[in-house]
């Protein structure tokens, strides 16, 4: 593993996105979601923020046990674009990060 911080990008239901992974990152960072912690630009913290809500949707909130309203092509379509997010943020954040995907 490269990078001295360790950073999880793991979707919470109701907001939450990028989380420590390592006791480097929670001495920089602090417990909790770290995204407004972060160097991140506007874009990227948008892009973020679309992605946590688009995720919230996969959720049946009336009653969460049951079955969300999501296809399985739907599932496919989110985690090929956070994927793709997690490439992006790892280069935004650069070397001295780590950012591992963690899917719901």
């Amino acid at each position: 593993m490269s990078g001295a911080y360790h950073i999880r990008l793991m979707f919470e239901w109701g907001g939450g996105s990028l989380w420590c992974g390592n006791e480097a990152a929670l001495k920089e960072f602090d417990v909790g979601p770290v995204e407004d912690k972060l160097l991140l630009s506007n874009a990227m913290l948008e892009r973020l923020n679309a992605l946590s809500q688009w995720h919230d949707t996969a959720l049946n909130w009336e009653y969460p046990p049951d079955p969300g309203p999501w296809s399985t092509d739907e599932y496919a379509k989110f985690e090929a674009e956070a994927l793709n997010f997690l490439s992006e943020l790892q280069a935004e954040l650069g070397p001295e990060f780590e950012v591992v995907y963690e899917p719901s």
